[in-house]
C-alpha cells in the first residue's frame, strides 16, 4: 500500500450514542442529554442513535443538530430485532410487516433531523439455498423502502451486512453480496448505501482491504469493531468489546485499515467518510470514559497516518 500524507483529506469521526449510552432510549430526554455532552466535548462530527420513541425529544434533537449542522444516522436494528422482524424473510406476511414498520419509522427519522436510516437484513434461513432466496427477498424490501425514503422524506437508506454463519447469522452476509444488491437496485432506480463493520468482515472470513476495494462506490459509513473469532472462547463473536486481546483488532490494525480507507479516497474532502468505534459500554462502565476512549483511538490512528510513523501499511489483517 502506498503511504500518503493526509493533508488533503478529512476524517469525519463519529460516535454511536447507541453504544456509549446504550440505555438512553428507555427514558425521555436521555438521548438528547447524551448528544449535548458529546457536542460540548467537541471532537465528534457525526452521530448515530437507535430509535428515540418520544416526539418532543426527537424535535429537540433535530433543533440541536440543525444548530451545529451535524449529520445523524437513525439506526433501526433494535426495532427490527426486538420485534422479530426480518426484511429478508421468506414468509411474505412477516416481510410485509417488517417493511411497513421500517416505513413507519421513516417519519421519526425525519423528525429527529437525520439524513440516513440504517438497516440490517434479518435472520438467515437454515439452508444456504434458502439464504440465496432470502437475499432476493431483501432486495425487494430495500427497493420499496428506498423509494419511500427518498420520495417522501429525502432520506438515504444504509444497509449493514452482518456475519451470515458465525455469530449473528443474518441473511446479508458478504460484501460481494451487499454490493451486488446495490448494483441491481441502482439499475432499478433505487440507491441504498453500505456500512461495513470490521467484526462482521472478520467473522465472515473476509479481508478488510479487499472488502473496501469492492464496496468503495457504495460505502457511506465504516465501523471499527473488535470481535473474537475463536469459537472456543467464552465471548466468541461480535460483542462490541474494546480493541485488542482477546479480539483480533487492535489499534495498530485500525491504523492499517484506516490507511486503506485513505488510499481508496474514503477520506477525501468531497466524501468526508464517517468512521465510528463500535464499543459497547459495560453495565458498570462510564459513558464519558468510553467517549474519550473512542476519541483517543480515532485521533491516534489518524495522527499515525498523518505523521507517517506506522511501518506496516502493506499487510492485510485476517481474522
Amino acid at each position: 500500500m502506498q503511504k500518503k500524507k493526509n493533508n488533503n483529506y478529512v476524517m469525519k469521526p463519529g460516535i454511536m450514542l447507541s453504544q456509549v449510552w446504550p440505555d438512553s432510549r428507555k427514558k425521555e430526554g436521555e438521548t438528547k442529554r447524551a448528544l449535548e455532552i458529546v457536542l460540548e466535548y467537541g471532537f465528534f462530527k457525526t452521530f448515530q442513535t437507535v430509535e428515540v420513541p418520544y416526539v418532543s425529544e426527537r424535535r429537540e434533537i433535530a433543533s440541536l443538530l440543525k444548530e451545529v449542522k451535524a449529520p445523524l444516522t437513525y439506526c433501526l436494528s433494535r426495532v427490527l430485532n426486538e420485534n422479530k422482524l426480518n426484511l429478508s424473510d421468506l414468509n411474505k406476511e412477516n416481510r410485509k410487516k417488517s417493511c411497513a414498520k421500517v416505513m413507519e419509522c421513516l417519519e421519526d427519522a425525519k423528525e429527529i433531523g437525520s439524513q440516513a436510516v440504517s438497516l440490517i437484513s434479518g435472520p438467515a434461513p437454515s439452508s444456504e439455498l434458502q439464504r440465496q432466496d432470502a437475499l432476493k427477498a431483501l432486495e425487494e424490501s430495500l427497493a420499496a423502502i428506498c423509494e419511500k425514503a427518498d420520495e417522501d422524506y429525502g432520506l438515504v437508506i444504509i444497509i449493514e451486512p452482518l456475519d451470515y454463519f458465525a455469530h449473528k447469522k443474518n441473511t446479508l452476509g458478504t460484501t460481494k453480496e451487499a454490493v451486488a444488491i446495490c448494483e441491481d437496485l441502482k439499475i432499478k432506480g433505487a440507491f441504498p448505501y453500505l456500512c461495513l463493520d470490521t467484526a462482521h468482515l472478520f467473522l465472515n472470513k473476509e479481508i478488510p482491504s479487499e472488502a473496501l476495494d469492492i464496496a468503495n462506490a457504495y460505502m457511506r459509513e465504516f465501523h471499527f469493531c473488535n470481535c473474537v473469532t475463536d469459537k472456543t472462547h467464552p465471548i466468541f463473536g461480535d460483542n462490541h468489546i474494546p480493541f485488542g486481546k482477546p479480539g483480533v483488532l487492535d489499534e495498530d490494525g485500525i491504523v492499517m485499515i484506516m490507511g486503506k480507507l485513505l488510499e481508496i479516497g474514503y477520506f477525501s474532502k468531497d466524501t468526508e467518510g464517517a468512521v465510528f468505534c463500535e464499543v459497547m459500554k459495560k453495565p458498570d462502565g462510564d459513558s464519558i470514559s468510553l467517549m474519550e476512549y473512542n476519541r483517543k483511538v480515532l485521533e491516534g490512528a489518524w495522527e499515525k497516518l498523518s505523521l507517517n510513523k506506522f511501518d506496516n501499511l502493506d499487510g492485510d489483517i485476517r481474522g
